[in-house]
């Protein structure tokens, strides 16, 4: 095969390969001597071609080339220094870890293909115009994992554990009202971390040291390519199944944001990822971990109409579209659910201050929901770790007894506390975050850093969809009831809070109740006792001819969610909530 090499103009193309119809264009930034690249045919293990980059093709750590020859659509590429075989860290697309997990394909060389595949996107544009004009500040997020969302044989669907799998569910996720789903590290990620500790997952005897499964993907990354384990075995393209999922939630209203781990990235990196996915897969926003808030970033001219979730707190930042995850809200919110003394300060400013924070009751770094009040003390053995990871401060209560119980005592409490626990969560102002499996009240066995496992306790149960329906609907109930009382007019609302005598708040360090008003179109009155004891509340004054109804009540454990059933409340000047219960009326005419 005849090569011609040049370095013609190839330095204005941008990083990576560039293919036109009668030559291609290389740019690779490496620190090295000498650099090749290899091209090979598909699932042919020896190069049937090897070019030298010319010394004069470098510019510091720059090395671009030209290359006039026709590549055939199945080629594939990679690179060579004196080192040894390296992947493009710019490729789209890779091949040689097609499947999740396997410790046999740890050493495969990952190579990129030269060419990828059109896609249709028809309408999409119409679709993304929609979800741009979603606030993120008072969104409701559904984070989730692409192969533990439709890997578990209950999801009852073909391709599981792809992204395909989530296009499959799109009716679940428009069921349960997410308004964006946010995906986990779902790029080339490693998969495996070599230690040389006491670690178990898996043991590689050849190199004589232990490997551990990097199941959530927060690790060194080629971030410009979906993971190819991700996506269906059969069509072997995670490119055009990614975008077909990205169009199947825009076609349902959904958004779609992608969680990126950048570890010790340059800004000017970053930026580049992030400009490609929002051009070549048309996702929303980003997830940014490992990245503390950047005016560079967020102010990008491609990125401006993006929605942005930082891992690390900011402050004082008043965006629509950028916010930060709450851990003190998580933790300050579970030590009030479960009676902690000194709360109420920070729980009527959670309710009532616009905060542009993203609010969650429970993360994957911790309990999942159903454990919080399931366990005391974290259980992580399976981890190998001799139960040292994770957090030992988890601030949970696992109501009188550890773990599963058929204590009905015991159950009834739980069920209680998590009803509390939606209820704040979704009249809290802000953002509210869901880890998936936490709308279902999925266990994960009293494990708080399941970061290794790629089995059952990582999988959504599908099962518990129709077995937790109750606590499902209650989840859904109070989110509409968030949509339609908290956040309509949410600006013109006026927001008061009160102790047990109206217009009197109390923020004693032992007080453990309060109300809050909201005054707008209906006035709505909600009562929280996370004391252990009955407490009488006066109820505020309403307009002549209105009356109090009771729509929710977390002490009604079976029909916490009243509905149209709402109970009028006799007497309009008092009313009685039982201990670690919430209350919540609304105005109605008579």
């Amino acid at each position: 095969m005849v090569v011609r090499v040049d370095r013609d103009k190839s330095f204005y193309y941008p990083a990576g390969i560039t293919v036109t119809p009668s030559f291609f264009c290389i740019k690779v930034i490496r620190k090295c001597k000498k650099l090749y690249l290899n091209l090979y045919e598909r699932n042919v293990e020896k190069e049937v071609e090897k070019i030298e980059f010319p010394p004069e093709s470098r510019v510091g750590d720059v090395w671009f080339i030209k290359v006039d020859m026709r590549l055939k659509k199945t080629f594939e590429y990679a690179f060579e220094d004196e080192n040894g075989r390296f992947a493009d860290e710019y490729g789209k697309s890779f091949s040689g870890r097609d499947s999740f997990g396997k410790v046999s394909l740890i050493d495969n060389e990952r190579r990129s293909p030269v060419y990828i595949a059109d896609f249709d996107w028809g309408n999409d544009f119409d679709n993304v115009k929609t979800v741009e004009n979603k606030n993120l500040d008072t969104a409701f997020i559904y984070r989730l994992h692409v192969r533990g969302f439709t890997k578990s044989n209950s999801s009852k669907i073909v391709d599981k554990g792809t992204f395909k799998g989530i296009s499959e569910k799109t009716d679940y996720l428009k069921k349960i009202g997410a308004d964006f789903i946010d995906i986990m590290p779902a790029t080339e990620f490693d998969e495996f971390i070599r230690v040389a500790g006491s670690f178990f997952s898996l043991f590689d005897k050849e190199k004589k040291e232990k490997i551990i499964l990097n199941y959530w993907g927060y690790a060194n990354s080629l971030n410009f390519a979906p993971k190819a384990s991700y996506a269906t075995k059969r069509y072997r393209n995670p490119v055009n199944e990614y975008k077909a999922m990205v169009k199947a939630m825009h076609e349902a209203g959904i958004g779609v944001i992608q969680e990126f781990f950048f570890d010790k990235k340059s800004i000017g990196y970053i930026i580049d990822v992030l400009r490609f996915w929002k051009l070549e897969y048309h996702i929303d926003g980003f997830h940014l971990a490992g990245v503390n808030y950047c005016e560079e970033i967020v102010r990008d001219p491609y990125l401006l109409n993006s929605k942005f979730i930082f891992s690390n707190k900011i402050y004082d930042i008043r965006s629509e579209n950028i916010i930060s995850m709450d851990y003190d809200y998580m933790n300050n919110m579970r030590k009030y659910l479960k009676g902690d003394e000194g709360m109420i300060p920070f729980v009527s400013n959670a309710v009532s201050d616009k905060n542009g924070y993203l609010n969650f009751i429970a993360d994957i770094n911790g309990f999942s929901l159903a454990d919080i009040y399931k366990y005391d003390y974290k259980h992580n053995d399976a981890n190998g770790e001799d139960n040292a990871d994770g957090s030992n401060m988890n601030f949970s209560w696992n109501c009188g007894f550890e773990g599963d119980t058929k204590k009905l005592q015991v159950l009834n409490l739980r069920k209680k506390m998590y009803l509390n626990a939606v209820l704040l969560l979704m009249i809290s102002r802000g953002a509210v975050g869901v880890c998936s499996g936490d709308e279902v009240l999925q266990s994960k066995d009293g494990n708080n850093n399941t970061y290794c496992h790629d089995n059952d306790k990582s999988y959504f149960n599908w099962k518990l969809v129709n077995k937790n329906k109750d606590f499902l609907d209650f989840f859904v109930a109070m989110l509409e009831f968030r949509r339609k009382y908290i956040l309509t007019g949410i600006d013109k609302h006026k927001i008061s809070i009160h102790g047990m005598q109206v217009w009197k708040p109390d923020f004693e360090y032992y007080n453990r109740q309060m109300g809050m008003l909201i005054e707008g179109k209906t006035d709505i009155y909600i009562i929280l006792n996370m004391h252990w004891d009955r407490h009488e509340f006066c109820l505020p004054t309403i307009k002549k001819g209105s009356f109090w109804h009771i729509l929710v009540n977390t002490d009604d454990i079976n029909t916490p969610f009243k509905g149209d059933g709402a109970v009028k409340v006799d007497n309009h000047r008092k009313i009685a909530v039982e201990g670690r219960s919430c209350v919540i009326l609304v105005e109605k005419l008579i």
